[in-house]
């Protein structure tokens, strides 16, 4: 869902910085090739996202569920010389289209890429996190909240993705699906987590920051 005009939505993507040539391909081919293209994160979203790598340096971030990897390329900007990017995919099919555009970025020997399912990755795969962005299923938010927390820093910051889920988080005739409810859930979770503070981002379908106390 769209909360604002197409026209205004336009103004702002016209005047964000454009996104290298090579994902506007990327795009493209996610629209051609692959199921549920407007999972795609978009420029607007990623320079946001490259804004954020770049202002806290980290040295390990993590992305989960990572789809055809566009918006990797924005959280990436960031990682330093010597820092660590994880990416966490459960569709195996998307595998080569992402490594084929990840291979055009100059950060590619840092970036690695984990595919099954991030509830077992996630055991293994184990780092004092900088940056994390939780794109991944909706029923089991809360638990890889939970599960991340721990591993991210003080000071560090969690970026969770579709919180507004097309406006159905405040109620309405479609708000009764199990989606919805484990999006509330994670909402009120986190709202009254005293290990963190936190501000929603009207960006897109929503994005929940949240920052480690």
């Amino acid at each position: 869902m769209e909360f604002l005009s197409d026209d205004l939505h336009n103004y702002i993507a016209g005047r964000t910085t454009e996104a290298p040539s090579y994902l506007d391909e990327l795009e493209r081919e996610t629209w051609v090739k692959v199921l549920m293209p407007r999972m795609l994160s978009g420029h607007v979203q990623g320079q946001i996202l490259k804004m954020f790598s770049s202002m806290m340096q980290p040295t390990f971030i993590l992305e989960v569920g990572t789809y055809t990897g566009y918006a990797s390329h924005f959280l990436v900007e960031g990682l330093k010389p010597d820092g660590e990017f994880h990416a966490v995919e459960i569709n195996e099919e998307l595998e080569t289209i992402i490594k084929k555009y990840w291979a055009k970025h100059e950060k590619a020997n840092q970036m690695h890429l984990h595919i099954g399912p991030a509830t077992e990755i996630l055991e293994s795969l184990q780092r004092p996190w900088d940056l994390v962005f939780l794109d991944a299923d909706k029923i089991n938010l809360i638990h890889y909240y939970e599960q991340l927390l721990p591993q991210l820093r003080t000071g560090g910051i969690m970026l969770i993705d579709n919180i507004l889920w097309s406006g159905k988080v405040v109620g309405g005739p479609h708000s009764n699906d199990k989606d919805t409810k484990a999006i509330q859930a994670l909402n009120d979770h986190v709202t009254k987590d005293d290990r963190v503070e936190q501000v929603i981002l009207s960006v897109r379908d929503g994005i929940m920051m949240v920052r480690k106390l």
